[in-house]
């Protein structure tokens, strides 16, 4: 089993260090979440716990449990290998939970932070996270969303590392929603104050992770101004590797399995306060192009999973200082 190589702590600026909230009274499962200005989502256990560490000063462990509305998702949770249904004692806190979430101040900015407990890739052929977009959004009313997590990198030019600020995220569905009418849809993202960003994120900040690559080396940034600066969404486990075997070469610059269901959700609806907010997909590569001279697939799908699994939670670290940069950058009352 690969060894986790976990993040270390974000030499952040004095006057704009994101502070842990704590939410009183405790809020009870079953209720809505709590109003903010940003709402911010990250999907694995490991890019929360790097969210956490970095970000939320808030370990994973004591999130508050989101189960608001949940009987109206169990029939639409059809998925065999969907967390949500899985009642192990080992998954205990995930079991028919909608998330895990804690709140953070960050300089005067309230961002709540929320694991999902649904996933696309896994929870079957409703896609019940287009309707936990919708909800979340409307007992939030966030100025801004973020998605944000772990991705294939896609390019040579795609190192161990890098984070993607996308500028559209797109489908590539070639399995269970190939014959859906979005099976290839793209959306754009909301445009981002692109040079407070690049100002914000400075290479102080991202170094002390980046020396824990297995390459040490200061992640570079893809902003959405660059070329093919796309997250592409699948809807099976795909990756790039140096044959171009999934075909992704060239869709954008990171795979993953759900941030265009946010593009979906928000492309013919509009939330009950009128207000649809601003919204940005935010990846890092958490393994890059994988080498496949002999072209055996198999043997570079186990030569990926094992970079991700190892690097998974460190990778986290750019994706978490590039969130922190892009809520600063539309929303501090200065932008």
């Amino acid at each position: 089993m690969s060894r986790i190589v976990s993040p270390v702590a974000v030499p952040w600026p004095a006057n704009q260090k994101p502070k842990a909230v704590k939410i009183t009274p405790a809020p009870s499962p079953s209720s809505p979440l709590p109003k903010a200005d940003a709402l911010v989502v990250t999907w694995t256990s490991g890019e929360a716990q790097t969210m956490g560490q970095l970000f939320a000063e808030q370990e994973l462990q004591t999130w508050n449990l989101y189960r608001h509305n949940v009987d109206a998702f169990i029939p639409k949770m059809t998925g065999s290998k969907a967390p949500f249904n899985d009642n192990a004692s080992y998954n205990e806190r995930y079991y028919h939970t909608l998330g895990l979430y804690c709140l953070v101040d960050l300089n005067g900015i309230s961002v709540l932070v929320l694991k999902s407990g649904l996933h696309p890739a896994y929870d079957g052929p409703a896609v019940p996270m287009v309707d936990l977009w919708q909800q979340m959004i409307t007992e939030v009313e966030p100025k801004l969303v973020i998605t944000t997590g772990t991705a294939g990198g896609i390019g040579a030019d795609m190192q161990l590392g890098d984070v993607v600020i996308a500028a559209n995220v797109r489908f590539d569905s070639t399995a269970q929603f190939k014959d859906e009418p979005w099976a290839h849809a793209s959306y754009a993202c909301s445009p981002v104050n692109e040079s407070a960003i690049r100002a914000l994120i400075t290479p102080s900040l991202l170094e002390p992770n980046g020396k824990r690559l297995k390459t040490p080396r200061t992640p570079v940034i893809v902003y959405p101004s660059a070329p093919d600066a796309n997250v592409v969404t699948t809807d099976t486990f795909a990756f790039d590797d140096s044959t171009d075997y999934y075909k992704l070469q060239g869709l954008g610059k990171a795979c993953d399995m759900g941030d265009a269901v946010l593009g979906l959700a928000l492309s013919n609806w509009t939330p009950p306060s009128g207000n649809v907010p601003t919204w940005v997909s935010i990846r890092n590569a958490s393994d890059p192009q994988i080498p496949d001279p002999s072209g055996n697939i198999n043997t570079a799908n186990k030569q990926a999973e094992s970079i991700y699994e190892t690097y998974q939670e460190v990778t986290t670290a750019g994706s978490v200082v590039a969130t922190w940069a892009t809520v600063l950058a539309a929303l501090s009352p200065s932008s």
